[in-house]
This record gives structure tokens, sequence and C-alpha cells, in this order.
């Protein structure tokens, strides 16, 4: 992934302000002075006061009403789905400035590695689909398509292939065409533990494409009918390819999904998604051998605000749905589920009656509600009270996760009625149901548990010494060289200050001067957000602030200090029976040195804060 220089972000950051950004999705007013838009990330934009500040004068926004804080290459990412990177592209474009990369050689040597994996990929993507269309050992795998009804149309729309069944082809033809063996071995054709051994043989082909139509790996189908060997095999993950990220099948629905007209579908397998394409579902795409993750849902909702689900409907396909609907739901997506009476999976709709007959049994749809009611309904008998409370539980999730309070208000008053209980009693037992953040498992009792979809708002009044600390840093990076000094990452107790902190040093050691780059540095979505909210707040961006971080900095290494006179203390309470005389007298010269230093310590800050410490 390129790197765009400073010198980029700041040359469309002259020639465009947040305003002319913002004015290119939604209104702008001018009000006191300032320009203000209706939120377009709560409210639907139909807020009746606008509380969506712009500050053109540095270059952020931020929304008293949700919190939502950024600059315009946030905006963009948030409101066109996009990545940073792609944020830059798209800004570039506007502002007309040239782009340009931060590369050293190690970077290079990175890209050209990814460079060639992709290449890698394409070539033998295109080799294995030429084999399967004119190798006479390939028969077995073009009788296998024909059986499993397969059109010749989507053999060349999917690209399918066959790897031969001679485990020594691969390393042998791919060596020919010039590949090291360094690349071959991370390219994940090969057997981790035994290259050259070939991690496809025998085996029907599919290539998994990125969004961009890029190559990344491969699935394949066994055609040995062997005992013993497992049905699919997928690429590990490369240094290209990432199962949890990617899609089967999003390259060939993105047409589709990019349209914003049909939802995109999850099925469970290759062979669903390619029938579902066939039968005129074209926005169908699965989970590559894993189960359906938050990362995927983050992707699809780049291009859809529905996402509806149909995996298999034996018992691990319900399951499979059910842990879904919580991750879809945590992201504010509607989600509704298929249910296909005609078979197990779309494949064998397709084999036994055609893709009429499967786009038919596909049509019949219910949003994930009533399907979690039914569903629900049949498990817990809600005819007593430790069923009704059971099947209030096994809903909390779902009703917890929903963003709109209206739709949420509407989820309750049904249950209400079926269940012949109040609507208070009810919330009262969402209320009470905890979960991780991000979870969605089951319980002894079958009941999905999922958290909470709400992003945590900044909240300046509880803010630890820590997280102001680094906030303030972070607002002034020229300090960091100087402070670190003073305040270590040891000495830090919040979470989220020690995430601000990794990428304060990483910034450093990168000269990265630009608030969008370092911001990209931040890993925890948490903790960008609250820097990105305290690059428009007076108190962290003022440099009036410094005796606030001087403060806290003493605090902090006060902190410090007491903890370890207190581990000192402890060690001596416990061994100072075993201790000879030197190794105790070494102990109360250190606690002694201690006390000073936490005495001189205390009296500074009350000097200079008027507070007994």
């Amino acid at each position: 992934m390129p790197v765009y220089s400073d010198n980029t972000i700041n040359a469309i950051k002259t020639r465009l302000t947040m305003s002319e950004v913002v004015q290119g999705y939604i209104p702008v007013v001018t009000r006191s002075g300032r320009n203000w838009a209706k939120c377009p990330f709560h409210g639907n934009g139909n807020e009746r006061t606008p509380s969506f500040a712009i500050n053109d004068r540095d270059g952020f926004y931020h929304c008293f009403g949700c919190g939502e804080s950024g600059d315009m290459f946030t905006f963009v990412e948030k409101m066109d789905h996009v990545s940073f990177n792609e944020a830059v592209e798209i800004l570039a474009r506007k502002a007309g400035v040239e782009l340009q990369t931060v590369a050293g050689k190690a970077e290079r040597r990175d890209k050209d590695e990814l460079e060639t994996l992709f290449d890698l990929n394409k070539r033998i993507a295109g080799t294995f689909h030429y084999i399967l269309l004119n190798n006479p050992e390939a028969a077995r795998a073009r009788d296998y398509l024909a059986s499993r009804g397969i059109s010749a149309q989507m053999i060349e729309r999917f690209e399918l292939g066959y790897a031969p069944s001679d485990t020594s082809w691969l390393e042998r033809f791919l060596t020919k065409k010039g590949y090291s063996e360094e690349i071959l071995r991370k390219s994940g054709l090969f057997s981790p533990n035994s290259y050259p051994y070939p991690m496809f043989a025998c085996r029907l082909m599919f290539p998994v494409r990125s969004w961009q139509g890029r190559y990344l790996g491969f699935s394949g189908r066994d055609l040995t009918g062997k005992e013993n060997v497992p049905k699919y095999k997928n690429t590990s993950d490369t240094p290209v390819y990432s199962k949890r990220h990617n899609l089967f099948g999003i390259y060939e629905a993105l047409e589709t999904l990019k349209k914003g007209k049909a939802p995109a579908v999850i099925v469970e397998g290759n062979f669903d998604v390619i029938s579902m394409h066939q039968a005129g579902v074209t926005s169908a795409v699965a989970s590559l051998g894993t189960a359906f993750t938050k990362e995927q849902v983050k992707l699809l909702s780049r291009y859809v605000d529905r996402i509806d689900l149909m995996f298999d409907s034996d018992e691990a396909g319900q399951k499979s749905t059910d842990k879904a609907i919580a991750l879809i739901h945590q992201d504010g997506i509607e989600c509704s589920v298929h249910t296909l009476s005609g078979g197990k999976d779309a494949s064998e709709i397709l084999e036994k009656e055609g893709p009429e007959a499967l786009f038919n049994a596909f049509q019949p749809s219910e949003n994930a509600f009533q399907y979690l009611v039914s569903k629900g309904i049949k498990k817990y008998n809600i005819q007593s009270g430790r069923g009704k409370s059971d099947f209030v539980r096994y809903l909390s999730p779902f009703l917890q996760s929903t963003v709109s309070s209206v739709e949420q208000a509407s989820y309750i008053a049904s249950l209400s009625q079926m269940l012949k209980v109040s609507e208070e009693s009810i919330r009262a037992d969402i209320s009470s149901q905890g979960g991780d953040e991000g979870a969605a498992e089951e319980d002894e009792r079958g009941i999905i548990q999922g958290g909470s979809p709400h992003k945590r708002r900044f909240n300046p009044a509880a803010v630890s010494i820590d997280l102001f600390a680094v906030l303030y840093l972070a607002n002034h990076r020229e300090l960091f060289a100087e402070y670190r000094s003073r305040i270590s990452f040891g000495d830090l107790k919040d979470r989220e200050a020690q995430i601000i902190y990794m990428a304060l040093e990483n910034a450093m050691r990168n000269e990265i001067t630009s608030n969008e780059l370092f911001l990209t540095m931040i890993t925890d979505e948490d903790a960008r957000n609250d820097v990105a909210t305290s690059f428009a707040l007076d108190e962290y961006s003022a440099r009036t602030g410094r005796s606030a971080l001087d403060e806290a900095a003493d605090r902090i290494t006060l902190r410090g200090m007491e903890e370890r006179r207190e581990v000192l203390l402890n060690q001596l309470r416990s061994f100072s029976d075993s201790l000879d005389p030197d190794q105790l007298s070494d102990a109360l010269l250190r606690k002694k040195e201690l006390d000073e230093k936490i005495s001189v310590l205390r009296n500074e800050l009350f000097r200079s804060t008027g507070k007994e410490e």
C-alpha cells in the first residue's frame, strides 16, 4: 500500500477547504461566522438545527450531536466508504494535485514483492484455467462441473481452473518462469512444511480476487474422491491475502453492488456463489473457509446498506446465520434472511432443478428480527415465565445493537404484545444483558451474545491524566522527543494512551508531520476518533496548554515512583530476613532515594498547582 508524502497531503489541504469538501456532499450554511451543516452521520441529515461544525482554519469538522470528528480525508473516507489512501486519491483529483509517495528501500522492496506475488497469482490462475479447458487430464473437472449444472459462461466469469495431479509440475513450471524460491515459498501455493509439494493437486481451482480484481489466492476442490483428503483447501494467509478481509466473488459481484439497488447476499460456499450468479442473483459472495467476519461486513458496507443471508439449512448453517446477523446489525446495516425450501443449499437446487428454480426459491425472505423471533419461538416456551425471559435474552443483543431508537421501540412494542408483558420489563431485561463488544457467540442455552455497535463518545471530563498527556503530544508532536524522556510507555496505565504513545513513537521515527498520516498510524478506532476530536479542541491544540502537559508528566512520573517504592517496600517486608547486610543496605538506600525524589516532586507540584499531593 503506498504511503503518500506530506507534500501531497499539504498540497491538497492548501487547494481545498474543509467547507468545499463537505459542500460536495451536503449543503453548508454560515452562522455566527462559522460554517455548519446537518450531520450526515446521524439523523440522516434531518436535524432541525445543524450540529456539524466546520473549521476551515484548522481543516477539521466536529459534530456536537454524535461526536464525529475528523479532517477532509476522514470525511471522504466515511462518506464514500473508502480507505485513507483512496480518500487521498479522490481529493487529489478534485484539487488537481499530483500524487507523490514516500518509499524508502524497504518500502520499495516490499512493494516489489507484493507486485510479484500478484503477478504470480494472475499467471497461474490463467494457466489453471487453460488446463481446465484444454488438457485431457482435466476431463474429470469438466465432467464434474457439468454434473453440478455450472454453465460455460460461469466457468469463464469466475475463471475456474484445474491443478494437475503431478505434484512436481507446479514448482518446475513457475521456476522456469523466473520466480525465485523465496517468492514461491511466500505464495501460499506450496505446503509450508513440505516445499516444493503443492497445496493444490488434482483439484478444481477457484481464483480469489480482490474488489479491484487483483489475484490474491485460491480455493481448491478435491476431485480424487480419496478418504482422509480435505474436500476443500484454501490458500493460507500470505503478504497479499487475508481470508478475514476478503470474500469469494466480491470482484464478480462488484458491478451489481455499486449500483446500490440490490443487497449483498452472503452464501456459504464457492459453488453457492457461482450458482446464485448463474440464477441471476449477481450480488452473491461467500467467506473463504472461515466464519463470516466483521472485516467482511466493513468491506460490503462500502457499497450496500442491506446484507441478506442465505446459509445452508442444516444446524451449522443456522448457527452461522445467527452469528452473522449479530455482526451485521452491530454495523447498523439492514439484514434479511432467506431460507431455501427446495434443497440444503443453492448449488444443490441449481444441480437438481436449474437456475430458474433457484431464483424462485431465493425470492422469499424475512427481516432479521422476524427470523430471530420465529426461531426463538421454536426454541423457547414463551407461555412460561422462564421461557419469556430466555426469549428476550436471546433477542437482547440484536435489540441492543439497533442504532435507531424508533426501530428498537417498534421491536419492543411487538414483543410486548406477543409475550403479554410490559415494554418497561422488556427494556429492563435488555439493559441487564452485557456482552463483549464485537462478540457473537452462543451461551449454554443457545442465546446469541453480541456487543453494542454504538461508538463510544469522547468525554473530555473523563479523560485520564495519561490520555490527556498523549493527546496533547499528538497535537504537538514536535514536543514528543523531549517528553518521551519524562513519560515512558511503562509508566502509562491507560490502554488507549499506550496505543497513541506507540503511534507517536512511529511518527517520530518515520518523520511524519501531517495529522492525516498520523491518524492512519493509530489502529484502534476509538483512539483514532479521540485524537481526531482533540485536534478540534482548544485545550489540546493551543500551545498555552504546555503547563498542563508539564503537570501531567510530573503526576505520571510521581505515580510511577510511588508504585516502584511500594514494590520495594513489599520486597523488604517479605525478604528482609533472608537478605545479607549489603543487600539490605542497598535496598534501604534505593528506598531513601525514591523517598527524596517523591518528596521533591510532590513539593514542586504543590508550588505549581497549589494542590496538596
